[in-house]
């Protein structure tokens, strides 16, 4: 309690203290400016999508938006359903609001619009533009401003953009699999991407291409991937030769990548939005389609044809030559990693088609698949997953607005003859609340293979059932609450469970403005669910028995602009776990402050000051950081220590940007860290992360 204490005093002597500093050292605009550097819309979405990889779809998905943001007044209600926080009946009313005003003249328009918000218009107009506005402007990371509707690029040719990103990652400390011979390559990760874009009025080429070695690999493309994309808004709306994505519905029938879990945006991330055709150019190695694709529209109908013959990882029975576990974390360091690379096929064919007039969308999606082996998990570890050669789904999905209310959802059918279904209820009461009801069921023997649905195993789409209630609230300016309620159970045993098991999740959500500057944030959540434990009976002997385990966190925390050029921010995190009948408590704790300021024009630098303790793993705490462009740090921190990180960028011309960091983790009393090949002798990990990106 005294160093909570102790906290609570700092923070509330540096609020008091930053008063006093002038706010006239940046130059002062008339009209609306977008702080690019003040977004917190990455760590909104992704704090609680617990990847295990830096590597993330969904941050450069969130990047792609906002360096191509979508013009207010030439914007399809579809793109703005695409853009995160906008619901399909905010889409709804932005369009119908340009029809009946003739256009936006600049974004703070959008505050006109019913059912947007302060607190909205913040989070959504990163991603979008009005190109004739004379009264928008950006501020970048680094401090510049400009006028918004103003190319700060220069243009080699005319009508194409072109784009290079490069990227180098490497542990300073070595691990094991490095010295015991078992990683060959070298220690670094390198990437390197070229995208260039041909926009013509009446239609637009793009092209892509991305390179990408892992620490320990040897060739510096060991994956690698491209695609040439051509879109229109004719008949024929996109073609696509290369690596592409598909994602429609809600995940249920076809899913090619990840999706957006439960957090702190409590009603938003419940519905999928279904991006449909999308070339693909992140370096997660398994979610994406090799081939060809082709939407073709006509009048209220789109025509989707998608065919794909792509390689993944696997291990292989020889014996019976039989796929015995899929891979997916993209690894080609040791000999048995290289060997089970893209070791078997799968060919798969599809289409989809997709009914979309006024308030109502009606999707239907089928497709077909044949792998080069034969998939035969064991039984005893996956006992409904798929198996055999040949896979196949069919979906419908739907989505209707009546006024204020939106109902979507879908119904898939797998090879094993078995439904799953997902449907949702979504109500806006104008500007003041949002609400939203999910209710899914995912038998346990419905044979998944490219569905990502909603749920409490996001993306398992498999054994679970349950009901989602969100609630968003500001009943005042200034103060927004969020909650969710999500009551879940997965019905069938399972290899780690030998009993059907349930749970229940309960968050809350407060954050208060007092001001453009300064804003407080206060999180509880809950969590209890039923798990299995090995413990010793009364013999001695080791059992398995289902306890509940119950995990609650506290979160307090504040954002603070001290002056234009210098930003504070710091937050504490308590997290308890107990268990109902067979002990194992734990507890753990978190704190660290950020501060950001701009030295120089074109130069950002930023910095993080974090101590942890906790119990044991099962008490881990996370922590989203800033990092290089196109990296996710999302990490989770256990035992007893202390990280920090300074990141900087600079911009020697406005079409440059060179970004570094170099983060270190102490621990304290350990003797080494982490595990097999990966085990770094000594109480220290550090690494550096270098990046730099041209655009013309």
């Amino acid at each position: 309690m005294k160093k909570l204490f102790r906290i609570i005093f700092f923070i509330g002597v540096l609020l008091f203290n930053g008063n006093i500093y002038s706010r006239s050292d940046t130059l002062r605009i008339s009209g609306d400016t977008t702080n690019l550097s003040r977004g917190n819309q990455e760590e909104l979405l992704l704090e609680s999508s617990l990847e295990d990889t830096e590597d993330s779809k969904l941050l450069d998905y969130l990047e792609d938006l906002k360096k191509n943001s979508f013009d207010l007044n030439t914007v399809s209600r579809e793109d703005l359903e695409s853009i995160p926080f906008i619901n399909s009946i905010i889409a709804k009313n932005i369009i119908e609001y340009r029809n009946e005003n003739g256009s936006f003249k600049s974004k703070r328009d959008l505050l006109y619009v019913d059912g947007v918000n302060d607190r909205l218009y913040g989070l959504i107009k990163t991603y979008v533009v009005v190109k004739k506005s004379e009264t928008d402007y950006v501020e970048d990371d680094d401090g510049k401003i400009y006028k918004e509707n103003r190319n700060e690029n220069p243009q080699i040719l005319k009508d194409i953009e072109f784009s290079y990103r490069t990227r180098f990652q490497q542990d300073l400390q070595t691990k094991e699999g490095f010295l015991n011979g078992q990683y060959p390559g070298s220690k670094a990760k390198i990437y390197n991407r070229l995208n260039f874009i041909y926009n013509k009025s009446k239609y637009i080429l793009q092209g892509n291409i991305t390179t990408e070695k892992d620490a320990g690999e040897r060739s510096i493309t060991d994956f690698s991937s491209g695609y040439l994309e051509f879109r229109s808004s004719k008949i024929l709306r996109t073609l696509i030769a290369g690596d592409y994505s598909l994602t429609f519905g809600q995940g249920l029938g076809m899913w090619s990548g990840t999706g957006f879990y439960k957090g702190s945006s409590t009603v938003d991330p419940v519905k999928k939005r279904g991006y449909g055709l999308n070339g693909y150019s992140s370096v997660n190695e398994s979610q994406f389609f090799r081939g060809a694709a082709s939407d073709i529209n006509y009048n209220n109908f789109d025509f989707i044809l998608f065919y794909s013959n792509n390689y993944f990882d696997a291990s292989i029975d020889t014996t019976l030559d039989e796929v015995s576990s899929f891979y997916f974390d993209g690894y080609h360091r040791t000999i048995s990693e290289q060997n089970r690379k893209k070791s078997a096929k799968e060919s798969l064919f599809g289409s989809r088609i997709l009914f979309n007039k006024n308030n109502l969308k009606l999707g239907a999606t089928i497709w077909t698949s044949k792998f080069s082996k034969p998939v035969e998990f064991d039984s005893t570890r996956q006992l409904y997953s798929f198996s055999g050669d040949n896979a196949n789904m069919l979906s419908f999905d739907y989505d209707y607005i009546y006024n204020n209310i939106n109902i979507f959802g879908e119904f898939a059918r797998s090879q094993s003859g078995i439904v799953a279904g997902l449907g949702a209820l979504y109500i806006s009461l104008s500007k003041f609340a949002e609400l939203v009801f999910l209710y899914r069921h995912y038998p346990e023997d419905f044979s998944q293979v490219h569905s990502f649905g909603f749920g409490e195993n996001n993306g398992n789409t498999q054994n679970e059932s349950g009901l989602y209630s969100g609630l968003s609230v500001e009943p005042f300016k200034g103060l927004e609450v969020n909650a969710y309620f999500d009551q879940f159970k997965f019905p069938y045993r399972t290899y780690s469970n030998p009993a059907s098991t349930s749970g229940n999740d309960f968050l809350t959500n407060v954050n208060y403005a007092f001001n453009k500057d300064l804003t407080l944030n206060f999180r509880y959540k809950s969590k209890n669910k039923e798990d299995t434990r090995t413990v010793q009976d009364e013999s001695g002997r080791l059992v398995k028995k289902i306890d509940n385990r119950s995990q609650t966190n506290f979160r307090l925390g504040f954002d603070y602009d001290i002056t234009d050029r210098f930003k504070l921010r710091s937050r504490y995190d308590y997290v308890f776990v107990k268990y109902d009948l067979f002990g194992g408590n734990n507890k753990g704790s978190l704190f660290f402050t950020d501060l950001r300021f701009n030295p120089a024009m074109g130069v950002s630098i930023s910095t993080r000051f974090l101590f942890f303790e906790t119990d044991s793993y099962d008490s881990r705490l996370y922590e989203y950081e800033e990092d290089i462009r196109g990296v996710m740090s999302n990490l989770g921190l256990y035992g007893k220590g202390r990280r920090w990180y300074v990141m900087v960028k600079f911009k020697p011309l406005s079409y440059v940007e060179i970004s570094g960091k170099y983060a270190e983790t102490y621990m304290d009393g350990a003797k080494s860290i982490g595990t097999g090949n990966d085990l770094i002798q000594g109480d220290t990990n550090n690494k550096i992360n270098l990046g730099m990106e041209i655009l013309f």
